[in-house]
């Protein structure tokens, strides 16, 4: 049990500490960081080099005299070796501050042997429990405390935060890492590249020459597009919307020289040839920066493939991929992965709507006959190195124009009937090609000659939705070929469809694919469709339908339909779930005829977004 006077001690610090822990603005070693005044203070009231984070299950969090995030148990707190570690000054502090004095027989001036008190180490016990207490009014460690790791993060109000390991440039200067702003801990790292002296546009110009030169693409702009990759991929996570991008071609179209010259530009980056989504998850996880993939779609598991590009959809918008992974001690993990990824293969994996949304293709051809750039592209690597940081300092320098010259490129997409979401894909890539190559904030003329210079990448809103998941749903669907009846014709269930719409087919003649069988053979599937002009069945009922003209009903729970989705990505419920995500969807309570059935929560799609339109079969 503690000493009286240890706990006098204790409780006397724990009263006098300042409560100079909770945000620090300005670096470690600005005013912040100070911590309680312990008791017996034989020096200047230097500020506690270790700032205290909270604590949570035992253990205490603490950013240590580096700045470096540190997780002690008790028992480790009332070790001198780690009370040590985690001070790094030989115990300076801690002797200042929790002195523990012995008397020391030494000889007087006069030469004869006297006992004077001496400092000879710290009090380890109250220098513990002092760490605890100031842990304990931090609260809670947790997730609303972020920690940061070297890249490029947005700080308040969306400004870029450079991390580079040791330090941390904010606004227009660095502090030292371990600095705190607000929720986010800027913990210490190794040393990582900084970005250097703005670079004049001309430089940005030269390297677009030299990528338009060296490289055939195959659609107008490819320069620009990679130019705006390239000026996207230096904000790292600052930008909510960060365009990825994917170059293909056959080999020896220099697919995999071209990612080499762009990655030669980011003197922060990471670069693999051959990974998984669980790879590229822990060796980006916490870091902000772009990332290239060569060979990404090139192999036979195009699964691992499709994960890649599930994990680009989530790093490359918002707050990034923030997920958990279990770990063999049983324990979660957490995952955190932004920035924008570049790939490159020979041909892209499968990609459904959502894909597209984020990846920019740039397609390549072989170079013209008797066209050798090899060496012209190893000469852009190395100039790449040489200029890469100045091109990073030009990008982080022209943070307000970007934002600006987004919004300019927006309005004049928009104007172009562009999708909102190529909007947000067209527009970034745009911006960051205009900074990286023009100065000040394109005006109309500039927007136009940006528009203009992407327009063979851009798609309408029709493009747009003919890539949608839920038309890929229908698309499927209306191509599968079922029998009809007992005899050895196979018809797509969209050619059924189509024959009980034809207005000029007979529906009871014999020898021929009539009305009736067609609507025989689509029920048996829990499809019944209805013409513009159905108003009774043969019995004076009346029809149902949601709206006026063309329709079709679905039964969900007809299990032939549900079995021509077995082994697509639409199997089980899915269909369902994008089926009713159809503009037209309506679904209905009461039950109804399909077929020879009585079905319940049947939805109604009209013919028209189905492509069967009311004008061919009125």
């Amino acid at each position: 049990m503690p000493s009286p006077d240890a706990l006098t001690d204790i409780r006397s610090a724990v009263n006098s500490a300042e409560r100079q822990f909770q945000v620090i603005d300005g670096g470690r070693h600005g005013g912040g960081g100070g911590g309680g005044v312990p008791p017996e203070t034989e020096r200047d009231d230097a500020p506690c080099p270790v700032q205290p984070l909270g604590h949570l299950d035992g253990k205490f969090y603490f950013l240590d005299a580096v700045g470096q995030v540190r997780a002690l148990a008790a028992r480790a707190l009332g070790s001198r070796e780690e009370l040590m570690s985690l001070f790094f000054d030989e115990g300076s502090w801690l002797r200042g501050r929790f002195p523990l004095k012995k008397m020391i027989e030494t000889n007087g001036p006069d030469g004869q042997p006297e006992k004077v008190e001496k400092i000879v180490d710290f009090r380890k016990n109250a220098a513990s429990a002092w760490l605890m207490s100031i842990c304990r009014e931090q609260g809670l460690f947790g997730d609303h405390l972020m920690i940061r790791r070297p890249g490029v993060w947005p700080e308040k109000g969306g400004m870029p935060v450079v991390h580079c390991g040791d330090a941390v440039l904010i606004g227009d200067r660095y502090s030292d890492a371990g600095t705190r702003t607000g929720n986010q801990i800027w913990a210490a790292a190794p040393p990582t590249p900084r970005p250097g002296a703005p670079a004049e546009s001309g430089i940005g110009r030269e390297l677009q020459a030299r990528i338009k030169e060296f490289w055939n693409f195959r659609k107008v702009g490819g320069e620009i597009a990679v130019m705006g990759l390239i000026g996207c991929a230096y904000y790292g996570a600052a930008i909510p919307w960060r365009p990825a991008g994917f170059l293909s071609g056959p080999a020896g179209c220099g697919k995999s020289s071209l990612l080499s010259a762009m990655r030669a530009l980011f003197p922060l980056a990471f670069f693999t040839n051959d990974t998984s989504k669980a790879g590229l998850e822990q060796s980006l996880d916490g870091r902000a920066m772009p990332s290239f993939i060569d060979e990404a779609g090139d192999r036979e598991d195009q699964r691992g493939a499709r994960a890649l590009l599930d994990l680009v959809l989530a790093a490359s918008g918002g707050e990034g991929t923030k997920g958990s992974r279990g770990g063999q001690d049983g324990k979660a993990r957490k995952i955190e992965v932004a920035g924008a990824i570049i790939m490159a293969s020979i041909c892209p994996p499968d990609m459904q709507a959502q894909h597209k949304d984020r990846f920019t293709i740039v397609e390549l051809g072989r170079a013209e006959k008797g066209a050798d750039y090899r060496a012209e592209h190893t000469d852009l690597v190395k100039w790449g190195r040489e200029h890469g940081a100045a091109l990073w300092g030009r990008a982080i320098a022209n943070w307000e124009s970007y934002h600006r010259s987004l919004a300019s490129f927006r309005e004049a997409l928009q104007a172009k009937g562009c999708a909102p979401r190529e909007m947000d894909q067209l527009g970034a890539l745009m911006a960051g090609w205009w900074i990286m190559t023009h100065d000040g904030v394109p005006d109309d003329r500039g927007a136009e000659e940006g528009v203009g210079a992407l327009i063979a990448f851009m798609r309408d809103e029709d493009d747009t939705v003919s890539q949608d998941a839920s038309m890929q749903m229908v698309n499927h669907l209306m191509s599968q070929i079922v029998q009809v009846q007992r005899s050895t014709e196979r018809k797509t269930i969209a050619a059924l469809v189509r024959r009980y719409l034809d207005k000029d087919s007979d529906p009871s003649a014999e020898g021929v694919l009539n009305r009736n069988v067609a609507a025989e053979v689509l029920g048996q599937y829990g499809i019944r469709v209805i013409r513009e002009a159905e108003l009774k069945d043969k019995r004076g009922r009346e029809i149902p339908r949601m709206a006026d003209g063309i329709g079709v009903w679905f039964s969900p729970s007809c299990d032939p339909l549900s079995r021509l989705f077995d082994g697509t990505s639409y199997a089980g419920q899915r269909w369902q779930h994008e089926l009713r995500r159809l503009e037209s969807a309506r679904q209905r309570s009461a039950p109804m005829r399909i077929g020879e059935m009585t079905a319940r929560g049947c939805v109604w799609v009209s013919g028209e977004e189905l492509g069967f339109g009311e004008v061919e079969y009125a």
